[in-house]
């Protein structure tokens, strides 16, 4: 049969548009593939049983309802008491066999606690929390004692830290012996022995850095309990009323290194050598040991931690500095460091280079400034000379007088002393020259335009603190949610605090007990028997808002 080319252009068109019906039609219904698998693997038996008593084997056997694989047994399988030698994990099918490579204790009770290494093979969900229990004797213990594991300072949870107790209870014992009963924290800081005898025993929580189940390592964290601790029974109704659901916790925190020690000697840029210690000195003595130096051949420059110090050198073209460092009267190091030249393509830092000392202000171009806040002009090296008078403030638009000064005794901050208006606009001209630096380079010109905020920009709290736990003095922070100190003060408990200009936001309040009165936190020292001060959070985030007054009423308490 002969078709038209108009006929054979229409039957084309249809068998089109009859594909793509098919196709939309193919899109529209998806077949189902029913509910998603969301149990976990159930165990069948044990062989032996679960809770057997005068266990003779090498190992043990699960068998489970369905496939499953182990994942992360390294961190997740815990077995107490500890064993130098892990037991070896073995999946086979639809069971895991677990061979013991170490011998078994007599007349004692294990425990295997699995934590979420058990899964099912397809869907991955979770045998949370099972656990295996035997006794190589005639009898399975049964006390229990669970807490939780916080960090000292911030108060948060800390997970995956190893918990030990000790059935000795000398002194030195975490550093020379591993532990008898072993646990781990879950990530909400909670930790679980099970099956453990009676008896009194020491606890450390301890964040193992290097694996020996020892604290052995200087940037390992510990936490401990001031006394000996008792397990409870398992049935907590059959417990004495001062055991009673009785919940642990331990304060986890890093000593102080207990030497000093130089851990850096640089001199990455022109005229500068910077020094890094393991801890803030005491009483630092530098002697040069090259070269004929007249004192004062340094300007020194320390951070706020006193581990950091800068030395800006008043001969800084030799060839290289060589060093003796001493603190508290014991020599740690000589150090001999190559200078940099001033003629090196060097750069001090973003947009700054050596031909000119860069300077920045507190404000940024076009940016906004807290009208209460004093304004800082800051130099990257210390000064040598200055004209003040050259510098020009403008408020909207009219030239006003400030007055300027320096706020540090080694001349890289000055003062602009003056009362700022609210929502002002302003302008700061500091012409070229003005400023020369002990290197003989002056600042180029810095003319920055801000504005100044409103009183109605920000809230203001009035906290009132009450107890009757603490007997100290008090640090007491507004802090963000992610820790940052906005504002601090100075207190006693039972006291009431005004914190004024707080920016919009969600905070929480920080309270630290100041044992020795230095108006900083301190850490513990574990052989000295001296816990971490005490710190306090509030739970609940406080919201702050613009022109609004809150008022908090806090009883401090752990």
């Amino acid at each position: 049969m002969n078709l038209s080319l108009n006929n054979k252009k229409s039957i084309s068109w249809l068998y089109s548009l009859v594909w793509l019906f098919l196709a939309g039609c193919a899109n529209i219904v998806t077949p189902s593939g029913g509910p998603s698998d969301v149990t976990p693997p159930k165990v069948l038996k044990t062989t032996p049983l679960n809770n057997t008593k005068e266990f003779n084997k090498s190992s043990f056997r699960i068998d489970f309802d369905e496939f499953i694989v182990i994942k992360d047994a390294a961190t997740q399988v815990v077995v107490s008491p500890f064993m130098k030698e892990s037991p070896d994990l073995k999946v086979k099918g639809r069971s895991i066999v677990v061979d013991f490579k170490d011998s078994l204790k007599p007349n004692t009770t294990y425990s295997i606690a699995f934590g979420k290494s058990i899964t099912d093979l397809n869907a991955g969900n979770v045998l949370a929390d099972y656990r295996f229990t035997f006794s190589t004797g005639s009898t399975i213990d049964t006390l229990t004692l669970k807490g939780i594991v916080k960090n000292a300072f911030t108060q948060k949870a800390e997970p995956g830290v190893m918990v030990m107790l000790y059935d000795k209870s000398y002194d030195s014992i975490p550093y020379k012996e591993t532990p008898f009963y072993i646990s781990k924290t879950d990530e909400a800081g909670a930790f679980k022995f099970s099956s453990i005898k009676n008896g009194k025993f020491k606890i450390f929580a301890i964040k193992d850095a290097n694996g020996d189940f020892l604290f052995s390592d200087p940037e390992e964290k510990i936490a401990f309990s001031d006394t000996l601790i008792t397990p409870q029974p398992t049935d907590t109704a059959k417990a004495d009323s001062l055991r009673k659901n009785k919940i642990y916790n331990l304060y986890l925190f890093g000593e102080l290194p207990a030497k000093q020690r130089l851990l850096k000697a640089s001199s990455g840029k022109y005229g500068r050598v910077v020094l890094v210690f393991r801890k803030p000195v005491e009483d630092l003595v530098l002697k040069p040991l090259n070269g004929n130096l007249q004192e004062p051949w340094c300007i020194r420059d320390i951070n706020k931690s006193k581990d950091t110090i800068t030395l800006w050198l008043k001969d800084p073209d030799k060839d290289s500095l060589v060093l003796q460092i001493s603190d508290k009267h014991e020599i740690l190091d000589t150090a001999e460091m190559s200078l940099v030249k001033k003629s090196a393509k060097q750069t001090r830092g973003k947009g700054e280079d050596l031909k000119n000392v860069a300077i920045q202000a507190s404000a940024f171009n076009n940016g906004t400034f807290d009208y209460y806040k004093s304004f800082l002009i800051n130099s990257a090296v210390p000064l040598s000379a200055y004209k003040f008078y050259k510098i020009v403030l403008t408020e909207n638009k009219d030239t006003v007088k400030a007055t300027f000064r320096f706020n540090d005794s080694i001349n890289k901050q000055i003062l602009v002393d003056y009362k700022w208006k609210e929502d002002a606009a302003y302008t700061l001209l500091v012409p070229a020259g003005t400023f020369t630096d002990i290197f003989g380079t002056s600042n180029d010109t810095l003319n920055i335009k801000f504005k100044t905020t409103s009183l109605s920009d920000y809230g203001n709290l009035k906290l009132t603190l009450k107890s009757t736990e603490i007997n100290c003095s008090l640090i007491v922070q507004l802090v963000t949610e992610s820790d940052a100190v906005i504002q601090e003060k100075f207190s006693a408990a039972n006291d009431v605090l005004n914190f004024t200009h707080i920016a919009p936001g969600n905070y929480r309040i920080k309270v630290i007990c100041d044992e020795n009165q230095n108006k900083k936190w301190d850490t513990g020292d574990y052989m000295k028997k001296l816990q971490p001060e005490k710190v306090f959070v509030d739970p609940a985030a406080i919201v702050i808002k613009g022109n609004w007054d809150t008022d908090l009423e806090w009883e401090v308490a752990r």
